[in-house]
């Protein structure tokens, strides 16, 4: 079996001058164009953030539901965990000197005294800032690349990596119909999905309550997440078969995202995400721990107000500001 280069930089500058191209001018390079265009656009940083966290809720479960061996466990678990750690680095780098959507033509009083904060921050961390966003954002598309890799080879079964990254079920389904005998993952894995697009579709909604600058796009936003909420069984029951109620609440989102929507994740929302990694991990761990008791695996310990370990530091830092 042909094995994944390792990072999706990589496998994406061996597609082409355009490839490059993107990878020298386009955020988060060519993985960053390609989740744009796939997945969900992130115009912002911690929009990016968050864009990796949904991935990182569709992708463990699959893992999980690959694995057969305890070795498998262990290495699928030790991916996760990889990944995991470099999404919370990207996420504390954000909190910290923020890039303003605006810059004034002349510095103001406030802009002094958080530029000279800007320079503590700088100063006091070693894992890095905004200023170093797109170098992190290329150690998590590596950590993907990694989980997907293994998750393809618990299938034993070839795939499209520059298809796969976009997690899109429908790339899912012409890859594991290949072997019929991998079915009930697809079944499970397509579960999670419409848990994500779920959590995915009250995110856009409270976001879009908080954003009055957007009815065009917000209201269909709105409306099919409480029509899906909501909804009754239709007078004609033919109409059923082709209701997709869910994903015309992630379709919404995706619409509004696209034409600048503010698109945050609550701590629940996010804690909701995490909690669909652990139930994946809860397996791997038990697995693994079968040959090698002491193995910590990849669960992820959350606090009751959805804090994270991976951010005490960076809100420290915000919290002296």
């Amino acid at each position: 079996m042909r094995k994944f280069i390792l990072g999706l930089t990589v496998v994406s500058l061996l597609q082409g001058c355009t490839a490059i191209s993107r990878e020298a001018g386009y955020p988060g390079g060519n993985v960053g164009y390609l989740a744009d265009r796939h997945t969900l656009f992130a115009k912002g940083q911690e929009q990016r953030v968050n864009r990796y966290l949904i991935m990182l809720a569709l992708l463990t479960p699959l893992v999980a539901e690959t694995v057969e061996t305890t070795s498998e466990a262990r290495l699928s678990a030790e991916r996760i965990t990889v990944l995991y750690k470099d999404i919370e680095k990207l996420r504390a780098a954000s909190k910290l000197c923020s890039l303003p959507s605006r810059v004034s033509e002349k510095p103001s009083v406030d802009d002094i005294i958080i530029g000279d904060s800007c320079t503590q921050q700088i100063a006091a961390t070693s894992e890095g800032t905004a200023y170093s966003f797109e170098s992190l954002s290329f150690d998590v598309a590596k950590s993907l690349n990694g989980a997907l890799k293994q998750a393809f080879d618990n299938f034993e079964i070839r795939s499209n990596a520059k298809k796969a990254i976009a997690l899109d079920p429908s790339e899912i389904l012409k890859t594991i119909l290949k072997a019929r005998r991998l079915v009930p993952i697809l079944q499970r894995y397509l579960a999670t999905y419409r848990d994500v697009a779920l959590i995915f579709g009250q995110s856009t909604a409270t976001s879009c309550q908080a954003m009055a600058t957007l009815p065009k796009y917000c209201a269909p936003v709105i409306s099919r997440f409480e029509t899906l909420i909501n909804r009754t069984r239709a007078q004609d029951s033919d109409v059923a078969k082709h209701q997709r109620p869910i994903k015309d609440v992630f379709d919404a989102g995706s619409v509004a995202l696209n034409n600048g929507l503010d698109w945050t994740l609550t701590s629940p929302q996010r804690v909701a995400l995490l909690q669909h990694v652990n139930r994946a991990c809860a397996k791997l761990d038990a697995l693994a721990q079968i040959d090698d008791k002491d193995f910590k695996g990849c669960s992820i310990k959350l606090s009751g107000g959805g804090s994270l370990p991976a951010q005490e530091s960076a809100n420290k830092i915000i919290a002296n500001e």
